[in-house]
């Protein structure tokens, strides 16, 4: 049998879950819509064990899945009855979804478990989720910490309990532990999903002084792809994980790794681990094969005939004092096709590159802890248009 998530914890709600499942078509994937964690991850791992297709999915994602799911909507009581185990082991996690819907992916357990040996979590560890399970970096997390047997923590968006590690994106990171609290008890922070700037960094070593950043840049179809360390320079988001290659040709960058997803729920192009996938991501590698990432390749853009970049451009707002959080979009213009524009947190501010620019005094974001760009649109458009 393949490797397979297999937890002790929460034995009796798993079970149930397991039995609940065990009678639905295997034509059928079942999507858990709970709003209990606790129940959502017991779930998860109980549907695993019975060999079904299974995915978390937030109430937005609900609306969009189609007849092939099954809607857990409802708690189940805990039973004392053992599920039996069948050896399938794909589930389905979701893509962030900032601008655009978020893509079912098809996984293996073994796809995750690869890297749950190498990140240094242990059985003693308090690991603390922040963000909703419907978002792969909170799934992986939630799971990691269960197949190892480490205690769990759902954060929701409020501090509570004294966990070892944490996984967060930046954005989220800094909502929930906005207090000036100290967190002397954190070992670990892996932070993934966004920017990561030299205000976030200030802010972790002040809340968290005994804790490594773990800094990752990676792909929900991926996993991790590089992780950074104290030796990591300025801006770099680290080297290769353990296993991982990366090709770079004319600035895209494509990826071998164990870590690999199956492939698309909609589109049955099978990812080979054997064959380098594209991130979709531009950047370089320096001579000590640390990497530099410029951007996503569908966002650059041609304006006045001239190739912007504009995650480029939201790094410069973000490293400006005083800003929180920046987003840049484009909007179309007569003259010149279109033109760059951007929302910000903190202050108001110019650039030379940007048409407009308004100040929010609340940022939005998704459930993924990762700014909303179809929000942040509407707002720019009712604002310049």
């Amino acid at each position: 049998m393949q490797e397979r998530f297999i937890s002790l914890k929460n034995k009796k709600l798993q079970n149930a879950y397991g039995i609940w499942a065990s009678k639905i078509s295997n034509q059928q994937i079942v999507a858990i819509c709970l709003n209990d964690p606790d129940h959502q991850i017991a779930a998860f791992f109980g549907i695993s064990l019975v060999g079904k297709q299974v995915c978390i999915a937030s109430s937005d994602i609900v609306k969009n899945l189609d007849k092939r799911f099954i809607i857990l909507n409802k708690k189940i009581t805990p039973s004392n009855h053992v599920a039996t185990i069948k050896p399938q082991n794909n589930f389905i996690t979701f893509s962030g979804g900032s601008t655009k819907k978020p893509k079912a992916i098809l996984r293996t357990h073994k796809s995750w478990i690869y890297s749950f040996k190498r990140n240094g979590v242990l059985k003693s560890d308090k690991v603390a989720v922040l963000g909703h399970l419907s978002h792969s970096l909170a799934l992986y997390a939630a799971t990691e910490a269960m197949h190892i047997g480490a205690k769990l923590i759902f954060l929701g968006m409020r501090p509570q309990g004294k966990p070892t590690i944490l996984y967060a994106t930046p954005t989220l990171l800094k909502l929930v532990y906005k207090s000036d609290e100290i967190y002397s008890q954190v070992r670990t922070i892996f932070i993934g999903g966004g920017h990561f700037s030299d205000d976030d960094k200030t802010f972790c070593k002040h809340r968290f002084p005994n804790a490594e950043i773990k800094v990752f840049y990676g792909t929900a179809e991926t996993s991790f792809i590089t992780i950074s360390d104290s030796k990591t320079p300025p801006n770099s988001v680290g080297q290769t994980y353990d296993g991982v290659e990366i090709y770079i040709k004319e600035g895209a960058i494509s990826v071998k790794t164990p870590m690999l997803a199956t492939n698309y729920l909609d589109n049955q192009i099978i990812m080979d681990p054997n064959l380098p996938f594209s991130t979709g991501e531009i950047g370089w590698i320096d001579d000590n094969n640390f990497l530099f990432l410029k951007g996503r390749s569908d966002r650059a853009v041609n304006i006045s005939d001239k190739l912007i970049h504009l995650d480029a451009l939201e790094e410069d707002l973000i490293s400006l004092p005083g800003i929180e959080h920046a987003a840049v979009i484009t909007l179309p213009d007569k003259k010149r096709g279109q033109k760059a524009f951007a929302a910000v947190c903190g202050c108001h501010i110019t650039h030379p590159q940007i048409s407009g620019i308004i100040c929010l005094e609340e940022w939005p974001i998704l459930l993924s802890g990762k700014t909303d760009y179809f929000k942040v649109k509407e707002i720019l458009q009712k604002a310049f248009l």
